[in-house]
């Protein structure tokens, strides 16, 4: 199923969630949108753009590439209603595609078009630009993502294929070689081990399962520092910080969304003490802040 969620919302290439909102390129300009009201929150519009193509987030970053100038744009949403972007690398001296912000904010890492495509790694302070893969094997390089052991995914059209590649790119393997036409955009969710991939040559989205239980409620038997116990969430964690806590109606649309800070040791925190869209039934995604690896998902039914 799909839906029309955001009317007639333009987003032509690369698009992010991050916190409650909806991060889209549009042309020239990035536009900024609520994600419960579909509204338009603000626009930030690129000054000397060319062709913006794919984008990497993190915490109050976003990264986008300018496809044609080579150049990689970074814009500060940490006031959603009021954007600032800056150029992070005039001239990567390749065609840069799509973008991935690592689990610390450090660095980005971007694919490129072409043959044997390069695959870069950025500064996020510094703007420094590292060939971390000098010559991929793979043409027209498109998306990229990453899971929650810090492995790459990258998107090619050239073969057409998906292929992972270690958190040191090191090693690489094919993972998905069927049944994509000109892969685009790929979006990794690290709460159902599932990759989903924009397919712009028959416009269709495919997904591609590398979780290794049979279903959602089952992370949470594997996850020994959240549980759900009735009607509350029990906390019992190493260390203390920023978590966050997303709910998903079944359809798979985001529902709610709060940030709880936590202390180390045991916190019980009580459903009906949360936003109503956590008690409605779904699937709740619970992550700490700036580490993809403390992540799980727990479905929860009234």
């Amino acid at each position: 199923n799909s839906w029309n969620y955001f009317g007639n919302a333009s987003a032509n290439y690369g698009m992010e969630v991050a916190g409650n909102y909806l991060y889209a390129i549009s042309n020239g300009s990035i536009v900024c949108y609520d994600l419960f009201s579909g509204s338009v929150v603000s626009t930030e519009n690129i000054m000397g753009s060319s062709f913006l193509n794919g984008m990497g987030s993190h915490g109050n970053t976003l990264v986008v590439s300018d496809f044609s100038a080579g150049r990689l744009v970074k814009i500060d949403i940490s006031d959603p209603f009021n954007m600032q972007s800056s150029t992070l690398v005039a001239n990567t001296g390749t065609t840069p595609n799509g973008v991935v912000i690592d689990a610390d904010g450090s660095r980005a890492v971007v694919v490129n078009w072409g043959g044997n495509a390069d695959i870069l790694g950025v500064d996020i302070a510094t703007g420094e630009v590292t060939t971390l893969v000098d010559g991929s094997g793979l043409g027209n390089c498109d998306g990229i993502d990453i899971d929650s052991e810090g492995n790459y995914y990258v998107s090619s059209w050239n073969p057409a294929r998906i292929t992972k590649f270690s958190p040191d790119f090191s090693s690489s393997e094919i993972v998905v070689s069927s049944g994509l036409s000109s892969p685009a955009d790929i979006s990794y969710a690290i709460e159902t081990d599932t990759l989903g991939v924009a397919n712009s040559g028959n416009n269709q989205v495919t997904f591609h399962s590398f979780a290794n239980t049979e279903s959602v409620s089952e992370f949470a038997e594997n996850s020994s520092w959240v549980e759900l116990v009735g009607d509350k969430l029990v906390f019992n964690l190493t260390e203390g910080g920023n978590y966050q806590l997303r709910s998903y109606r079944m359809n798979g649309q985001i529902s709610g969304f709060i940030e709880l800070s936590l202390l180390p040791g045991e916190t019980n925190v009580e459903m009906d003490r949360l936003p109503q869209s956590f008690t409605e039934g779904g699937i709740i995604a619970i992550s700490k802040e700036g580490d993809i690896q403390t992540s799980t998902s727990l479905k929860y039914f009234n």
